[in-house]
């Protein structure tokens, strides 16, 4: 039996087992569902229950529920980035008494022992689910009500888990209408606590029935006296090498541990003495941990055993990754959106690794005075600007397919998260309708240090569009809207465009490409903004200056090649010609000149082949500042046309490339062990470590997610994580997903 020494009033969590169910649906008032992600059948299943209140009493019982649960445990650190793994239920019973029974014994001076206790006194009282409180931590602080043979709290329990078809419930919170303090989590089963309480000991008893976590205070003054345990939180095991948690200790950490300077309460893994209640002979990772104190967040050792016993629940996933400096410390974060949340793990806070630092969970809340949260879904397209011009990176969202009608909205960054300011449905302010194919890029095309938005309606409608909404820094206004043309330029529902600022004027103009739409001729467009318009300076028609032959599949990659402020092109081309063909062209603002070609043809390749790399049919090109010189140059990972991976760099020196790759695997920092290229690795340049340039990278599939940086001497890995990102301070295995 686990025992909880709290010291003001509790909170209850109740896990349940399955049991048979009547297909009663739930329904207000009776039952509402506060939390929904989902069908049940995939997430633990949370039920809520009051006992002791009566029908004047419901809407405090649900203001509670709200308080502790949803805003409280769910909002705030391990549960608040878990919460997509659970749907909860709240039941509103109703008592015909107010509060609940109370037994009161005298402990005969034993409190450890409820053995020789004596009863003096009984006041009973008619709650919905027939709890007794007693005060007395020998008796867990709460009974259960029994008649003869027949457990009536029980029986309370299922029946009202049954009258609303919610028997296969995981775990069930049941909070108590009751002043006195105390909490008890009996097994898997049962853990009751009573009204009032903080969060923070709700999440502490979530961890005993969710992670099976032992508690790991030392408050009864007797030495450990069961059996050898290592099989979770607590340990009787002094041995560094062989403690299930070893892997978190680090060679400097003494083992016995005592607490020190230049430790970290709750991050500092060792083992420290005092663990299940006991005071000796029994020893804990941390020297604080929530199943200790309550109010620190779990150590790293609990933090992976609740993460196990979650994931296979939740639909977290690194594939749909962004990199975005959202707090403006000149350092990229990572944006993850997964199913119906989202989350920001900053970089900067540890050297080389993340913290999260924001989670939201189905919605982004309003800022202060907006109106309205953004309902998050997974047909959100996300894309990072700074629409207020403040240095923190913002996010712009369209969605065109999850509801009947079509949204855009602006999400800010206030330095920590992202909370929304406008949202727009159906259609925007003085421009029309939003397509169900419109394209959005984020631009600044007026200067004024705010990115707007250039909007593409190319097969949405009959005709097409080319929308300029100007981002005020709180919402969006149009400012212009081309019908159809631009000057000279003829819209094609194939269009391609490129936001790029080619005249250096700190306008961001567009490069426009179209190789499908009119028989045969390919076209390469230059539109100029003025900040209140767009208009065609310079088309070129099959071939550009350079006597580039554009094919259909050519591919256009945007920036600086030598540092003149104009934004040049990459173009490359691996698939419609014989040959493979790389271009580097320098606009001159108004046109674009040639630069230098490269090719694989064998005949001439001592010529025309970029040195250090040979170019492939699979190779895929990413802009960065790698060797932070000013200049752009291109990442290039090609996963499928060699007998391994290759990742490798191509450095401008303005006139010409250098490259260099590694094969299969890029090695890590010592301890950090290493990445294994894959087919479905995709890269964000990004720059985690700070100063000029783009020289890092996050590489990242569905389960894993890598921070690799480029130094002199090539690639490093710095940190990797499976399927969950948590940093401790040590880890001798960071890529594993289980435990030791």
């Amino acid at each position: 039996m686990r025992r909880s020494l709290i010291a003001s009033a509790g909170v209850a969590v109740l896990l349940l087992a399955a049991g048979p169910s009547r297909a009663v649906p739930c329904a207000p008032p009776a039952c509402t569902k506060i939390i929904d992600n989902g069908p049940d059948a995939v997430r633990k299943v949370i039920v809520v229950m009051g006992d002791g209140y009566t029908a004047t009493e419901q809407m405090v019982y649900s203001k509670q529920v709200e308080g502790m649960l949803v805003e409280g445990m769910f909002g705030n650190d391990f549960f608040a980035e878990q919460q997509n793994a659970f749907n909860v239920y709240r039941l509103n019973l109703i008592s015909t008494d107010w509060g609940l029974s109370e037994d009161t014994y005298d402990q005969n001076g034993t409190p450890d022992d409820p053995s020789d206790d004596t009863l003096i006194n009984s006041v009973t009282r008619d709650s919905a689910l027939k709890y007794i409180f007693t005060g007395v931590w020998g008796r867990c602080w709460l009974e259960h009500t029994n008649s003869g043979s027949t457990d009536l709290t029980e029986e309370a329990k299922l029946a009202a888990l049954a009258d609303n078809d919610l028997s296969y419930a995981d775990y069930i919170v049941v909070i108590l209408n009751h002043p006195g303090y105390g909490g008890c989590n009996r097994g898997p089963r049962d853990i009751v606590q009573t009204q009032g309480v903080v969060w923070q000991v709700l999440a502490h008893e979530a961890g005993h029935g969710i992670g099976d976590l032992e508690d790991e205070y030392g408050n009864v003054a007797e030495p450990w006296t069961g059996g050898p345990e290592t099989t979770r939180n607590c340990s009787t095991v002094l041995d560094r090498g062989n403690v299930l948690w070893n892997r978190y200790i680090d060679g400097a950490t003494a083992v016995p541990t005592v607490f020190g300077a230049g430790m970290d309460s709750n991050r500092t893994v060792g083992m420290f003495e005092g663990c299940g209640t006991k005071q000796t002979g029994i020893w804990r990772p941390v020297d604080n941990c929530r199943m200790r104190g309550n109010f620190p967040d779990f150590c790293p050792v609990c933090q992976n055993l609740m993460r196990n016993s979650l994931y296979p629940f939740l639909q977290h996933k690194f594939d749909r990754g962004l990199a975005g400096d959202f707090d403006g410390d000149g350092r990229d974060d990572v944006l993850v959106q997964s199913a119906d949340d989202l989350a920001i793990y900053r970089a900067g806070n540890t050297p080389n690794r993340l913290d999260r630092v924001w989670t939201a969970n189905n919605r982004v809340p309003a800022a202060p005075g907006f109106p309205e949260p953004w309902i998050l879904s997974s047909g959100d397209q996300l894309f990072v600007a700074d629409f207020d011009g403040d240095d923190k990176d913002d996010v712009y969202v369209l969605n065109t397919t999850s509801w009947p009608a079509r949204w855009v909205g602006l999400l800010r960054s206030n330095g920590t998260g992202l909370e929304t300011l406008s949202k727009y449905s159906g259609k925007l302010p003085d421009y029309g309708f939003i397509g169900a194919a419109d394209q959005l890029f984020p631009a600044d095309f007026d200067g004024d240090g705010n990115q707007d938005l250039y909007l593409f309606s190319g097969a949405s409608w009959g005709d097409r569009y080319m929308g300029l909404l100007r981002s005020t820094g709180t919402a969006l206004t149009a400012v212009a809207r081309h019908d159809a043309s631009i000057a000279d330029w003829t819209m094609g529902a194939g269009d391609r465009y490129h936001v790029a600022d080619f005249d250096g004027d700190s306008k961001d103009d567009l490069y426009v490409f179209n190789g499908s739409d009119w028989g045969g001729t390919r076209y390469l467009g230059m539109l100029k903004s003025s900040g209140a318009g767009l208009a065609g300076i310079r088309r070129y028609t099959d071939t550009l200056a350079s006597g580039w032959y554009m094919g259909v599949k050519d591919h256009f990659y945007v920036g600086d090649i030598d540092g003149d402020g104009k934004d040049d092109l990459y173009v490359f081309n691996g698939t419609d010609w014989s040959s493979i063909y790389l271009e580097m062209t320098k606009s001159t603002g108004t046109a674009l000149d040639f630069v230098k070609r490269y090719d694989d043809d064998a005949a001439t390749a001592a010529a025309t082949d970029i040195p250090g790399w040979t170019m492939k049919e699979g190779d895929r090109f990413f802009v960065a500042d790698a060797n932070k010189d000013g200049r752009a140059d291109l990442f290039v990972f090609n996963p499928i046309d060699w007998g391994t991976e290759h990742l490798g760099t191509l450095e401008s020196s303005g006139t010409d490339l250098s490259g260099s790759w590694v094969a299969d695997w890029v090695t890590g920092i010592p301890g950090a062990g290493a990445w294994n290229l894959g087919i479905l690795d995709n890269i964000l340049p990004a720059n985690y470590q700070g100063g000029p340039g783009k020289p890092d990278l996050y590489i990242l599939n569905t389960d894993w997610l890598g921070l690799i940086r480029r130094s002199p001497a090539g690639f490093v890995m710095d940190r990797h994580y499976y399927q969950w990102i948590h940093s401790p301070i040590f880890d001798s295995k960071p890529w594993s997903p289980d435990m030791p």
